[in-house]
């Protein structure tokens, strides 16, 4: 069996847990980003796959939502301005450098191309925004396990995880079919964002309800151990239960690190030899 890691340095471990938080519950993760964007009045918002609610406190913001799913933006109350569209394919140059703040919540791992996302987003954000991304953690069991096992696995175990019922695709309420690109992992994603002069000034993880869920049948020290496993050497700065991230970037911040790109490799998947 042969493991490829990302080659972490010193330094970089270092700057990384210095912003580096876990929470044990989602709710707790919110509070500490509310915490640390303060007051949202006024902005000029993009909730980029918005779906039918924002997880954000936003007070009298102009907010554009952009989804595939005509069902969840008519669902959203919170919405300005609603647009069907593909993230993929759609781009507005009046877009170039005009919200304030762009959100980003569990939408990256279900896109084929997120590189082509993720760069739009750092060209229409204001030199002085900040961007919000919230997503799984690809480099932890649920990662691995929701890629690579077929859809229909995904779909049973998030109806008996939730309680929510079968019905819900129907009116697109998910799961929805997820990709976990390779450029969502957490050096290249931050590689990324720094090449467009962009830094994390706030990076948190969560334990989801599904590794809790699993928890109630499986002792906890084998799901912690799947969960090194998969993590590699990512497991010297994070919690072994990161299932899930919320990275905030910036261009102007006083705090944000400085992620060399000469000190990392770019992470490739934890594959058996076959």
């Amino acid at each position: 069996m042969t493991t490829d890691t990302i080659a972490l340095k010193t330094e970089q471990a270092n700057s990384l847990r210095m912003l580096y938080r876990h929470f044990s519950s989602s709710k707790d993760a919110l509070a500490a980003l509310h915490a640390h964007l303060g007051h949202t009045v006024g902005l000029k918002v993009l909730e980029a796959g918005c779906g039918s609610a924002s997880h954000l406190k936003l007070q009298d913001c102009m907010v554009t939502g952009i989804d595939i799913s005509q069902y969840q933006l008519e669902r959203n109350t919170h919405l300005t301005e609603r647009i069907c569209a593909d993230l993929h394919t759609y781009d507005n140059e009046q877009w170039t450098s005009a919200f304030d703040l762009i959100v980003c919540w569990d939408v990256i791992e279900h896109l084929h191309s997120p590189k082509t996302v993720l760069e739009k987003f750092f060209r229409w954000v204001k030199p002085t925004g900040k961007i919000v991304i919230a997503y799984p953690n690809p480099q932890i069991w649920k990662g691995v396990v929701t890629k690579y096992s077929p859809y229909f696995v995904h779909q049973i175990f998030y109806r008996i995880a939730s309680g929510t019922p079968f019905r819900a695709s129907k009116t697109d309420q998910g799961p929805f079919r997820t990709v976990f690109a390779e450029e969502i992992k957490l050096i290249p994603l931050l590689q990324l964002a720094q090449r467009y002069q962009l830094k994390p000034e706030f990076f948190a993880s969560l334990e989801s309800y599904q590794n809790k869920f699993v928890k109630r049948f499986l002792p906890n020290a084998i799901v912690d151990a799947l969960n090194r496993f998969f993590l590699g050497e990512l497991k010297a700065v994070l919690d072994v239960s990161a299932t899930d991230f919320i990275i905030v970037l910036s261009a102007e911040t006083s705090h944000a690190m400085k992620l060399p790109t000469s000190a990392v490799h770019e992470a490739k998947s934890i594959s058996p030899e076959t």
